[in-house]
Parts: C-alpha cells; sequence; structure tokens
C-alpha cells in the first residue's frame, strides 16, 4: 500500500486484508444501528393491543376497535427487510484509487428526505470512523458526532452540539474528557464540566482526532468550511510550559475560521501566488519537489510582508525540558520542528500554526501534536492553538 512503504509484499497483503475487514464490519454496524435507531423510532409503548383472550390476543392494534389487522412494512419490528429498505439508502462503497487519501474506503447512508444520516470511513491504517448526523428539524441532544475507532478497538467520540464539543473516551456513553465552546477567539473550555486531571489515553484521544482532522481537512472550501483542532494548556500558567490537550475538531464556516484566525484568508492568498508561480506540478520529477518549490516560494512571500507575529518556516523546540525562549532555532536544528506559517496574538494569546499540503495526504499523527505543542513552547503566554490545512485553491 502507498502508504505503508517500510512493510514487506506479504505485510501489505495482510494489512489490505485487515482494511476490507473492517470496513465490511464497519459497514454492516452502520446499517445495524440505523435499522435499530429507525424500529425504536416507530415504537409506541401506548400503543393499544389486542385484549387478552382473542385469537390474536396481545398484537398492536389501530386502537380504531374490532381488533384491526396488525401493521406492515416498517411498522412491524418482525419486518425487518421492509423497514430495512424504508428506512435508510445506503450509496455504494467508495474506495480511493488514488492512493493519495489517508482512508481507503467510505459509505453514506441517507433518510428518505434525502438528509445524510451516517457515514461509515475505513481509514488505511485500520482505524475507522462513524458519523451520525441529527435528523433535520428534529430536536436532538447533537447536531453531529463522530466515533473513531483505533486499530487496537479503543473509541473517542467527538459530539457537537452548535459550537460545543464534548469529547469521550469509550465511544458515546463514555467518560468525558472534555467539553469546549468555539468562540470568537478559538476553543474554551468550559468552566461548569469537571475536566478529568488527565485524559485515559492522551495519545489515543490525539490519535482519534488527528483521524477526524484528516479526513475533513482535504474537503476545505466546499461549502465554504474549515477544519480546525483546537489545544488548550492544561494548566494555564503565563511563561511556563504545560501539556496541551485537544479540545476540538470539526468544522467551521470560512467567517469563524477568520475571526479566530486573522490571517487565514491572507495565508490562503500566498499560497495560491505559490503555487500559481510553481506551475503545474506534472513539470516536476514527484509531488515531493513540487510541494518544496511552494513551500519555498510561501516563504518568501511571508517574509515580505516583515511582521514579526506572522511568520514562516521557523523552527521550534519539541521538548518541554527545553528552554522556552523565542531563540530563533535553525533548520534542522536537532530535537526541532518547523512550522510552515504561524500568526501570533500576544493580546489575547491566540497562536494560529498553518500547515500547508499540495496534495490530498493530510497531517500525520505525532506532527499534529508536535506542531501545536512546540509552537506553544515556544511562545509566550499562549492561551489556545488552532490548527488548520491550507491547500491550493485549484
Amino acid at each position: 500500500m502507498p502508504d505503508l512503504p517500510h512493510r514487506s509484499i506479504s505485510d501489505r497483503a495482510y494489512w489490505r486484508e485487515i482494511v476490507l475487514l473492517r470496513h465490511r464490519l464497519v459497514s454492516l454496524k452502520a446499517q445495524t444501528r440505523l435499522l435499530r435507531h429507525e424500529l425504536a423510532r416507530k415504537y409506541n409503548p401506548d400503543q393499544p393491543r389486542v385484549p387478552a383472550g382473542n385469537a390474536d390476543g396481545g398484537q398492536w392494534t389501530s386502537g380504531g376497535g374490532g381488533g384491526g389487522a396488525t401493521p406492515t412494512g416498517t411498522d412491524v419490528p418482525g419486518d425487518l427487510g421492509s423497514a430495512f429498505s424504508a428506512a435508510l439508502n445506503f450509496s455504494d462503497v467508495v474506495p480511493d484509487t488514488s492512493g493519495e487519501e489517508s482512508w481507503a474506503f467510505y459509505q453514506d447512508a441517507t433518510r428518505p428526505d434525502g438528509s445524510l444520516a451516517e457515514r461509515a470511513v475505513v481509514n488505511r491504517d485500520g482505524s475507522t470512523i462513524h458519523s451520525e448526523f441529527a435528523e433535520p428539524d428534529r430536536k436532538s441532544d447533537w447536531d453531529e458526532r463522530h466515533t473513531v475507532t483505533s486499530p487496537e478497538g479503543g473509541k473517542t467520540t467527538f459530539e457537537t452540539s452548535d459550537r460545543t464539543q464534548t469529547i469521550r473516551d469509550g465511544g458515546p456513553d463514555g467518560e468525558i474528557v472534555s467539553r469546549s465552546t468555539w468562540t470568537e477567539r478559538g476553543p474554551e473550555r468550559e468552566a461548569t464540566v469537571q475536566q478529568v486531571l488527565a485524559p485515559p489515553n492522551p495519545i489515543g484521544l490525539l490519535a482519534a482526532g488527528a483521524a477526524l482532522f484528516g479526513w475533513s481537512s482535504p474537503n476545505d472550501g466546499i461549502d465554504g468550511q474549515r477544519t480546525v483542532m483546537g489545544f488548550v494548556p492544561r494548566d494555564y500558567q503565563p511563561g511556563k510550559p504545560g501539556q496541551m490537550d485537544l479540545t476540538f475538531v470539526g468544522n467551521l464556516t470560512a467567517e469563524e475560521a477568520k475571526n479566530a484566525c486573522h490571517m487565514l484568508g491572507k495565508v490562503q492568498e500566498l499560497t495560491d501566488r505559490a503555487a500559481n508561480a510553481a506551475g503545474d506540478p506534472r513539470q516536476f520529477s514527484s509531488m515531493a519537489t513540487y510541494g518544496t518549490d511552494v513551500h519555498v516560494r510561501f516563504k518568501n512571500f511571508v517574509n515580505d510582508l516583515k511582521d514579526i507575529n506572522f511568520r514562516a518556516e521557523r523552527s521550534f523546540l519539541k521538548e518541554a525540558a527545553e528552554p522556552t525562549s523565542s531563540e530563533e532555532r535553525a533548520a534542522g536544528y536537532p530535537r526541532s520542528v518547523r512550522t510552515d506559517a504561524y500568526e501570533y496574538r500576544p493580546e489575547d494569546g491566540t497562536l494560529c500554526v498553518y500547515d500547508l499540503k499540495a496534495g490530498r495526504r493530510g497531517l500525520s499523527i505525532p506532527r499534529s501534536d508536535i506542531l501545536a505543542t512546540a509552537a506553544y513552547l515556544g511562545m509566550s503566554k499562549v492561551r489556545r492553538v488552532i490548527l488548520l490545512e491550507v491547500r491550493p485553491r485549484k
């Protein structure tokens, strides 16, 4: 497989089979869950039954007298086939044949009115994403929720209601790890929720967030949406290092994203200019070479602005144990990580980190954590870090 170059041919075949099996399992689970949901919605415990002593005693009745005929189709739990077909419509399985995406397959399920009900995604690493979307014009505790299952079976759910996101460890009914609301400045923890001292599995939480981010971000720009990852220091103390907690992963409107990260529009503009100046990617020996060319041109455009709070290609130390001064680090410095661009607002402590992508493949799990933590440690008085990917618009 393209993303597993270090594996032998037999290993690749093994993992390809694992992905196929996980895809089939996720698809079956999604269909079963939707069917159960539809049947539960139609079930009415107060619906009258035929009185005992009659030949059909105990069966459901319409209540119109005379025992009535048993309803058919979707109203009868026993008629699973009819209920299944009426409850939802499953699209064809969509595979990634390019090898450029982080996902291998996905499948959508829509309601009779055409609205999206659920989505099952299988990633190339064997993780899966099960997304659920609330019924339009129907009251629900959430607008959408996404449960990410790791290759090892761990589950993390990202449940969003309006602009408040609750993150749960263990699935939809799991322990609340975090609850934050997206504001004009970025994610803010909910003061009414007692945060756990530490996520039960911080690495698993980050991996789940990166998987969800990696699925959504390549589609940025469609319907004016922007995908963001938000991080907040666990115990904020000005000028002192601390651990970054993932608090928000999701889509915002372009306007909301720009309200939090003021230079987003400029970053997109300069990215487009750099890509246009680089020319057709097909004239380069590889996509990596093309990406390097775009990055170099982008850096020069940013540096021409001479804005000390808007920088490109700056390296930060990775480790919290290192000094946290704003001392510049040379590219390639040991234990350092380079940000493609960042925007820092000292007045409210917002740090926006922009990661440029010339292709479709999304942000890796380790890099997302390192970018957020290293950039935070390299600044003072950072109250939140917002991570975004930016791709050239075609």
